[in-house]
């Protein structure tokens, strides 16, 4: 095994992060940081564990090991176990030696520890949320984890939840320019591309196609006889409907504010007009049951064979002389100037914005040892402006370290650097000097 040395723990953080900038696959990206992280650990056992944000019990999600076949799927009740403790405590665990540590035999002994001799595990956070935890039971070559191991485990451990929230962050992306929000159903966007596919198949295989298409009559008079809430409820209704009814193999779309789209793969003519036919029953049943109000739908079949598409590519965009949606930015060498560019105005335009709060805060200025509190007047993306109680000592261009609470539904505490840059008698106005990420912190408190 290679020696646990700085330098091969820098190899294994420089492995994970080359693969920063194709990786978009949550499991993928998981995957391949167990690999890295199995090579040098080289452990008898691994697993990653999903936190359940709703119950705080934690699933196996993927295991390495000689204890894959026992816990892989299986679950873990919160506050259990090795990983239930890292994730309750959120903090690192190590056990150099199971026999001498009290805490093993009365708290982590279970059917997946009994025998083992070293253990080590570690949280995977995101802000001061724990969503999953890193454990390793025992090493292939004999030796214990260490506290060095343990520090090596701990820094994977942050680049690790690095990748996996970008790789998360693509895929929330990418589910929103795909999804329509009300229904979760499948956009414009995505039903255009599986079209594009669709009618591709149809030509060269010589399979038909159809697809059933859904209008709702009247919305607008429906919107102001019922209001939205009633209507959000009928296109609801219609979705559940569309995928309950149709196959597993078929999509149903919301590719407008009133029309739907059932893309039925492989399937001529007759049997989409009794698919139609059953949907349109279910939703005179389903929206009697509920007893919605009234409305009426529209359903029309459209097919296609392979000597004639013309009737499927009416109903869909296939151009491909611009590219759509999220793709167009996944070539970052392209777009990275663009986006910077719009970023940076975006940034200018908000950070000038003010807010104006009465928070009671402490500043503190660490060269000269003054401290003392404040009223924290407003505050901004670039800084604050506050007045002490107080007189006090500051002068311009000195870093100091300011302290208060937002007054919002989690009493958010900001702790920043900043540097003075305006005096008025007791009044200050400092800009921030570190390099946190504004957004994080006071973004949202800024919306409100």
């Amino acid at each position: 095994m290679e020696p646990l040395t700085p330098s091969s723990c820098i190899n294994v953080l420089l492995g994970i992060s080359r693969g920063l900038s194709h990786r978009t696959s949550i499991q993928k990206t998981l995957e391949e940081i167990c690999i890295h992280v199995e090579s040098y650990f080289s452990p008898r056992h691994l697993a990653f564990l999903l936190v359940d944000p709703d119950t705080g019990d934690l699933t196996f999600n993927h295991v390495v090991g000689e204890k894959t076949d026992l816990v892989s799927g299986k679950k873990l009740r919160k506050g259990t176990g090795l990983a239930g403790w890292v994730a309750e405590t959120q903090e690192a665990l190590l056990i150099e030696d199971t026999a001498q540590d009290p805490r093993f035999a009365t708290q982590f002994l279970t059917a997946k520890t009994k025998g083992c001799s070293t253990v080590m595990a570690v949280p995977l956070k995101s802000g001061d949320m724990v969503y999953g935890v890193l454990e390793l039971i025992d090493t292939r070559h004999g030796e214990p984890y260490t506290k060095k191991t343990l520090a090596d485990f701990a820094a994977i451990a942050e680049v690790t939840a690095v990748a996996l929230e970008r790789a998360y962050y693509f895929q929330a992306m990418r589910r929103m320019a795909e999804t329509d929000q009300l229904t979760g159903l499948p956009n414009k966007r995505t039903f255009d591309r599986y079209m594009e596919r669709e009618i591709e198949v149809c030509k060269r295989y010589g399979t038909p196609s159809s697809v059933v298409l859904l209008t709702i009559e009247n919305l607008r008079r429906l919107n102001e006889e019922y209001g939205p809430s009633s209507v959000d409820k009928i296109i609801q209704l219609l979705a559940v409907v569309l995928v309950d009814e149709v196959r597993k193999v078929d999509m149903a779309c919301r590719i407008a504010s009133n029309r739907f789209a059932v893309i039925m793969p492989n399937t001529a003519r007759p049997a989409a007009l009794d698919v139609s036919q059953r949907i349109n029953t279910k939703i005179a049943q389903q929206s009697a049951t509920r007893q919605m109000p009234y409305f009426s739908v529209i359903l029309n079949v459209v097919s296609g064979i392979q000597d004639d598409v013309t009737p499927l590519l009416g109903i869909c965009d296939t151009s491909k002389t611009a590219p759509r949606g999220f793709r167009k930015f996944r070539n970052v060498a392209e777009n990275l100037v663009l986006l910077l560019n719009e970023e940076k105005q975006a940034m200018e335009r908000r950070q000038y914005y003010r807010k104006n709060v009465q928070l009671a805060g402490q500043f503190e200025n660490p060269d000269t040892g003054e401290a003392g509190d404040f009223l924290l007047d407003n505050i901004s993306l670039n800084g604050v402006g506050f007045t002490t109680l107080l007189s006090h000592r500051l002068v311009r261009g000195a870093l100091i370290k300011v302290r208060f609470r937002l007054d919002d539904s989690r009493r958010t505490e900001v702790t920043r650097l900043t540097r003075v840059k305006y005096l008025s008698e007791r009044y200050v106005g400092c800009q921030f000097a570190d390099q946190k990420s504004y957004d994080s912190d006071l973004g949202f408190y800024l919306m409100r």
